[in-house]
């Protein structure tokens, strides 16, 4: 056999004095010459590909340097593992790349590790339809009946804050060799939430181990019963602005599992666009009480307690998120209309000038900054 090229734009190998091989899956959007899982792949005493999809096809087709096909991508991987010496065979991966876990992982006989991976690539609302390149017509559309011929335990998790990832995981939970768990007060990054807690080298080395990997702490109860599906169908009604469903879909999930932080969140979220503040306050604190670092759900409290009349404890908890990265925009926004109602157009300016700077993109936010200068300085 000829000698197999070990530096690639999409990949790279790590050969090694082991009858492992484990293969990881970098997720989308990742440059040419850039891999995710770098540095533990460089750890770690098996031989390593590191693998980049380029376009994100979710490791649907070929890819560069491997093979024109998934079919012949897996074959190289194959191929592979024979030039090393590899008898066991792992794959790694999260969203997109946890995806080309599997697809890859089950016809290699590997055990897989796959976190937040959509099963299905027809979710309304996903990743894949968000992200993949268009015009591209995925081959393995539904990965349940890959999954089902797994002949190696397939361990997925997926995070209770994030709808996709959750329905995903529940599509698949009860199939053999599948063991499947959700994280609570986790969302699309698994990943980064275990490696910020010191337990994602610990976890990739148990699974390399071949140990059979321990529930989480985090573990919750949202792959239970038709949960996950309930809390989907509030979701995609969230998005579409169909805000009676969301809260009829989200009460269900909330009555089958009343500590989901999540699906209290779109409940209040539901109630509060309805204009039933009350109702949408009580369950947005218990949002914020199940998770403080649900910060949509902490910002939309504020707002309930606002439309109450409540105007001082609202600027209090919008004061607390003011440079929060992701609600931080909205948090200004909010504090400049309140003070601007109130009189105070200097301490308004300065509240949407923040905006702007947290949140350029949103053209309303420029919009009222570029309105409320201009009338201020014709006073």
């Amino acid at each position: 056999m000829q000698p197999m090229p070990l530096e690639h734009a999409r990949f790279r190998v790590f050969p090694r004095q082991s009858h492992q091989l484990a293969i990881f899956f970098s997720g989308s959007s990742t440059p040419d010459h850039e891999f995710r899982w770098w540095k533990i792949g460089n750890r770690i005493d098996a031989s390593v590909i590191l693998v980049n999809n380029g376009p994100n096809e979710w490791y649907q087709g070929g890819i560069d340097g491997l093979g024109s096909t998934r079919v012949e991508v897996t074959n190289t991987f194959r191929a592979y593992a024979k030039v090393l010496g590899a008898k066991r065979l792992y794959t790694v991966g999260t969203s997109m790349g946890g995806t080309g876990a599997i697809l890859h992982g089950v016809p290699l006989g590997a055990r897989v590790l796959a976190f937040a991976a959509e099963t299905r690539m027809d979710w309304p609302w996903s990743n894949v339809r968000r992200l993949m390149v268009p015009g591209f017509k995925p081959p393995a559309s539904n990965l349940r009946p890959i999954m089902a011929k797994a002949r190696a335990p397939i361990y997925l998790y997926a995070g209770e804050c994030e709808p996709v990832d959750l329905v995903s995981a529940q599509y698949v939970a009860d199939l053999p060799n599948v063991f499947a768990e959700s994280m609570r007060r986790v969302t699309h990054g698994p990943p980064s939430y275990l490696k910020a807690r010191d337990r994602l080298d610990p976890l990739i080395d148990a699974f390399l181990q071949d140990e059979h990997l321990p529930k989480m702490p985090e573990g919750g109860w949202g792959l239970e019963g038709d949960f996950a599906v309930h809390l989907y169908d509030a979701y995609c009604a969230d998005r579409e602005k169909r805000f009676e469903d969301a809260v009829r879909a989200a009460n269900a999930a909330v009555r089958f599992y009343p500590r989901s932080e999540y699906a209290n969140y779109l409940l209040g979220k539901g109630l509060l666009h309805l204009k039933h503040y009350a109702k949408a306050e009580a369950a947005l604190q218990e949002a914020v009480n199940l998770h403080r670092g649900l910060w949509p759900a902490r910002l939309h409290l504020a707002t309930a307690i606002e439309k109450q009349g409540r105007a001082v404890e609202a600027v209090a908890l919008y004061k607390q998120m003011d440079r929060n990265v992701i609600v931080g925009g909205r948090a200004n926004y909010a504090l400049g209309q309140i003070y601007l109602s109130k009189g105070s157009t200097a301490s308004a300016l300065k509240r949407f000038r923040n905006a702007v700077e947290l949140d350029p993109h949103r053209a309303a936010f420029r919009a009222r900054l570029d309105q409320v200068a201009g009338a201020y300085a014709t006073r």
